[in-house]
Parts: C-alpha cells; structure tokens; sequence
C-alpha cells in the first residue's frame, strides 16, 4: 500500500532550512578578510588584546598574507600590557618548605641564554630602493611617514598611540633612503621598529615605548681558544662600559659569551667584541745557527832525549843482559861483575803544522705571538749534582750508617735561544733576543763541574724580511810552549839550537742569523679605525 503524497509546501521548507543551517555555519566561521576587519575595529576602539586575537586568527587562516601577522605583531606588545595578568594568590602557610625559591645563580649563561641565543635573529634592518632623491614632502607627520616610505619602495604602520603632529614642511636634497628615515626621525620626534625588509613600525619616542616596542635579541659569540681570562675579562669590560648591554654571560663549556639587549645595541657590540677579539700578530722566524770553529798548530825545534837507560853488562848472579832497542850506542863504565852501560839515544829534528776548519749549520724555525717569547734550546742536558752524603759508611759499634741518595740538577749545554716578538705594523717588528750558551769546564769544584757561560742580550729592529745577524758568542785560546834541557833553554844562541818550540790557537764563533716574517696582521693595522654610530643612551640609532 502506497503512503500519501507529501504536501509540496512540506517539500518545498525542508530545502529551504538546510540551506539556513549553511547559512548559519558559514555565518559562525569569518573568513580570513573579515576577522582583519574586526581587528582594524577594535584597534581604533583601543582594544588591543582582541586586535590581536583578531589579526592572529586572520594570518592563521592565510598564512601567505604577510599583512595579517605584521599587524598581529605590532599591537602584540600592547595587547599584553592590556592583558594584565594578576598573579596567584598562594597562601603562604600551605607552601611546602621544599618549594623555597632557589638563590640567584652566578652570572654564568642559563639554558634559557643558550636557547635564546640559538634563536634566528629577528629584522635589524629595512631596504629601501637604492640610490639618492631630493625630498620635498609636506602634511602631518603620519601623511611624511607614508609618502617618505612610498618613495624608496617602503611600507609602514603607525603605533596605536601616536598621534601625528604638523602640518611640517619635510626638505632633503641628494640623501638615501637610510638618510631620510633617520631625518625624518629626528624631525617628528618618532622612531621607526624594523618588521621587515620592506614594513617598519613608527612610534613616539619616549623611554617608555622604546622598553616596549624595540625587539630584543640575544648572539653566541665564540671566543679564540688562545684568549687569556685576563684579556677576556678586559674586554668584556670595555664593551658593557661602551655599549652599556643588558646582559652579558659566559658559557665555560662551550667557551662562548653571550650577548643580550636590543637589536641596535648587540649589533655594535658584537662587531665591537669581533674587533677587540682579534688574535694578535703571529711572526714566524727564521733561524740560522752557525758555528765556526778555526785550530792552527805549528811545532819545531830540536827534540833532545830528556831520560836514558842503565843495563847491568855482567852475567853475575844469573843476570840476563837484555839492550834497548831505542839506542844508537852504549857508554860503558867499571869491569868485571860490575859493568854497566848506558844507551845513549839520538835526538831528533821536529817540524809540524796544521790547520783544522770546522762548522755546523742548523736551520729551524720559531714561532709566537705578539709579545709572548718563543724558546728553542740546541744542546743536551748534562746532570750536575747538587747535594750528597760524603760521611762514613759506618761507625764502631753502631752498625752501617744511612746513605741518603745523591740529588741531581738537569743543566742546558749549548745554546738557549729566546726570541720575544713585537709587531709594530705590517713591515716593522722588533725582536728581543736572549741567548745563553753554556760548555762544561775540564775544572770542578768540590766534584761538582764547573760549567761556562757566555750570554749575549740584543733588540733589534727589523722589517719583515730582513736578515740580522748576532756575533758575540766568541772564544780565543792561545798556547806557547818551549821545551828543552833545563838550563840551557836560556843560554843565547845554544837555547834555541836545543829546543822544541810549539805555538797553538784556537777560534770558536757563534753566528746567529734570523728573519721574521708576518703571519696574521695584528689587530688595527692594514686600514684606519673602525667608527661605530650608536646614538645617545636614551636615543640609540635605528639599524638600518
């Protein structure tokens, strides 16, 4: 059986609520376009809290309008202080002794540095069209903002506070657009917040919108790890005195300091840190060590025989006659058991002479910083006693006496050399040279040696590579020596017809030869000294 038929009214309504109900949903969810205009709305009315729940929704809806966050982020400072958020009330007598605050920590960089300092930084600068224009604009202070920022390419927003003065006649000829702004800056008493490349931000410049709408950043600095706590804590102390940072912390494991204040005062204090910073001049040296040794010799003269043997000539008592080899002849005295002989040797004619040259070269290098000595020792370590037990091994009656081990000091034999750099440009360096060259003596003094030492102290004044020579390590022996039969060496004329005559010398130099040359520049050379505009305290220049 077939039910019956449907009024068409009936028919007709049930399309009609479906599309109400649409309707209604579509009406429930505001497009993207409609929330920016409700928040351009309540921001007029002064309700900044709900401008920015408004814009953030808009630019959560279409992420590629960048329009929609730049608003969201200009009244967000605004939109918290509307906030204000009232604390907890806690009552103090349900608070565990276990939740006391902790004491403040040492000023070492927390977790939260670290991560701030890891964070992108944000805008610091705006780009305008490039090249200069002559500026004539007139109107309000709002009406010079829109048509200065029109004319290099820029937008900007105003802060909801401002209020624009004028009318003002605005007049610059031949300027960028870096010029422009901070002119303009100056004019209206304003000062601009960069969002973007192409957006800023204008507001009045007081104290108080400064701390509210100049975003803060923190930078990680890594240092060199050659830098001295001493230097480091010197310039730490030049740049918060120039500056005057917010915050300055220092990670010891990963040796790096942080930074943290606004954008334009971490921006000059991190080029300023980077140039203080800087790794002294490093020289290399080049050393040549030349020792020089001349011996000459000369011997002559007659060599007479100053001994002579007795031989027993009998066969007495089992005697066995037994002649030297040595002798040309044999005197001979007495007779019978009692004969003896005595050889007689033949002098000889001595001429000798000789020559000995000798040298050793070593090459090497040294290398240093600026002001810091670099040491190189040429030689071998020869141990001196110093301290030992000379008593006796034992007493009578009292058993074996203690003998305490001798103590020995390591004494440097041949050259020390110590060379201390000091670079005064990128062509002049001045060298402080200390050598020290030491010989064991054949003479000791209670069995200690007795050890020679020749030092030599110079500065010298060099450019980068030049060759300088040092001398001065030098050692002159001469011998003369006459040998004979005593008493008629001093006879005239029979003297030296008897003697042997032998003269010996002896020179030993030292020749220290070196060259610098300049590996990295030392800090301010090569150009002029850098200038870093930073403004009055309370009115910091914008980076642009």
């Amino acid at each position: 059986m077939r039910p019956p038929p449907r009024h068409p009214h009936v028919r007709l309504r049930v399309p009609i609520l479906l599309i109400f109900l649409t309707a209604m949903l579509l009406a429930d969810d505001p497009s993207a376009a409609t929330l920016y205009k409700r928040g351009r709305q309540a921001e007029k009315k002064g309700h900044m809290a709900q401008a920015y729940l408004m814009y953030s929704e808009a630019a959560a809806k279409q992420p590629n309008n960048r329009l929609y966050w730049e608003r969201s982020q200009a009244v967000r400072s605004r939109a918290a202080l509307e906030a204000k958020i009232t604390p907890l009330q806690i009552n103090s007598d349900a608070v565990n002794s276990d939740w006391a605050e902790p004491a403040a920590p040492p000023e070492e960089a927390t977790l939260q540095d670290l991560a701030a300092a890891r964070r992108n930084l944000p805008p610091d600068k705006v780009e305008g069209d490039l090249g200069t224009t002559d500026i004539d604009l007139r109107g309000d202070s709002k009406q010079l903002w829109t048509d200065l920022a029109k004319k290099f390419g820029l937008d900007c927003i105003f802060d909801a506070d401002y209020q624009p003065i004028g009318p003002l006649n605005f007049q610059l000829k031949d300027v960028d657009y870096r010029v422009a702004l901070r002119g303009l800056e100056a004019a209206t008493g304003t000062f601009l917040v960069p969002l973007s490349s192409k957006l800023f931000l204008v507001a009045k410049d007081t104290t108080q919108k400064r701390t509210e709408l100049e975003p803060r950043t923190s930078v990680s600095i890594p240092l060199p790890k050659s830098m001295k706590q001493q230097d480091f804590n010197a310039i730490v102390t030049a740049v918060q005195q120039a500056v005057g940072l917010e915050k300055v912390a220092f990670d010891s494991q990963s040796n790096t300091v942080i930074l943290r204040d606004t954008v334009a005062k971490v921006t000059v204090a991190r080029a300023l840190f980077n140039d203080l910073s800087r790794s002294p001049g490093e020289v290399v040296i080049d050393l040549r060590y030349v020792e020089v040794t001349l011996n000459d010799m000369l011997t002559y003269g007659l060599d007479l025989p100053d001994t002579f043997s007795l031989n027993s000539l009998t066969s007495w008592l089992n005697n066995q006659v037994s002649l030297p080899t040595n002798i040309v002849g044999l005197l001979r005295f007495g007779g019978g058991k009692t004969m003896f002989g005595i050889g007689i040797m033949m002098p000889t004619v001595v001429a000798t002479m000789s020559h000995a040259t000798g040298d050793n070269l070593l090459s090497a290098e040294l290398r240093s910083t600026d002001g810091q000595p670099a040491t190189m020792h040429i030689g071998e370590q020869y141990p001196v006693m110093t301290s030992g037990y000379y008593g006796p091994s034992s007493f009578t009656g009292s058993g074996t006496a203690y003998t305490p081990p001798p103590s020995f000091q390591f004494v440097d034999l041949g050259l020390t050399l110590k060379v201390t750099p000091w670079v005064h440009s990128l062509e002049e360096v001045t060298l402080d040279v200390d050598a020290e060259f030491k010989l064991l003596t054949a003479t000791s003094i209670n069995g200690i040696p007795v050890i020679a030492n020749r030092a030599m102290k110079a500065s010298l004044g060099l450019k980068m590579g030049e060759w300088a020579v040092l001398g001065g390590l030098l050692d002159n022996e001469q011998a003369h020596t006459i040998a004979g039969i005593a008493g008629l060496t001093r006879i005239p004329y029979l003297g030296p017809l008897t003697n042997m005559y032998s003269k010996t010398k002896s020179n030993s130099q030292i020749l220290i030869m070196m060259r610098p040359h300049l590996l990295t520049a030392p800090p301010g050379a090569g150009g002029p000294a850098r200038m870093y505009r930073l403004g009055s305290e309370t009115r910091p220049i914008t980076p642009l």
